[in-house]
């Protein structure tokens, strides 16, 4: 009997791969919205050294590639959008749309598109191993923004998981 549930296991955890996959984007979309509006208006334009991106071109940039790594699961090629202008209220509400698609997409996964293999920017890769590199992307530009709250004597938000 303990032979069967052991083997029942994985089937059980792998059926809940993507709902979790969508629990922790929604909160990854509250936690960069967080994020987000800690920035001052008047600095959104801040860069930590002159080549780095400011700070609503790192939101922008995490934004955008929500879409790129999704992409392959419509079948599409990524056309990157941009917000209105780089101000703070347009860069938020294009973070939260750009989440919002990415949870459309996300929500509609099965376990088997996150088995399947896709080629990406990057090559070959499961549906897991892409959406893997969105959450890795996304946490890395995310804390480069942290950073520069930091340089101007803010506290980011408390990480989320």
């Amino acid at each position: 009997m303990a032979l069967i549930a052991a083997f029942a296991a994985p089937t059980f955890a792998q059926s809940d791969v993507p709902a979790t996959l969508l629990a922790h984007l929604k909160t990854s979309r509250a936690f960069t919205l967080k994020v987000a509006e800690q920035m001052p208006e008047a600095t959104y334009d801040f860069k930590l050294t002159p080549p780095q991106m400011s700070f609503a071109g790192q939101m922008v940039h995490l934004s955008q590639a929500l879409d790129e790594y999704l992409s392959a699961f419509r079948g599409q090629k990524a056309a990157p959008r941009k917000p209105a202008s780089l101000s703070k209220k347009d860069v938020i509400a294009f973070v939260g749309q750009s989440f919002d698609g990415a949870i459309a997409t996300v929500s509609k996964l099965t376990a088997a598109d996150l088995a399947k293999t896709y080629m990406g920017e990057d090559g070959k890769m499961t549906g897991l191993e892409l959406v893997m590199a969105m959450f890795d992307h996304t946490t890395h530009h995310r804390a480069s923004a942290e950073m520069y709250l930091r340089a101007k004597g803010i506290t980011p938000a408390e990480y989320q998981f």
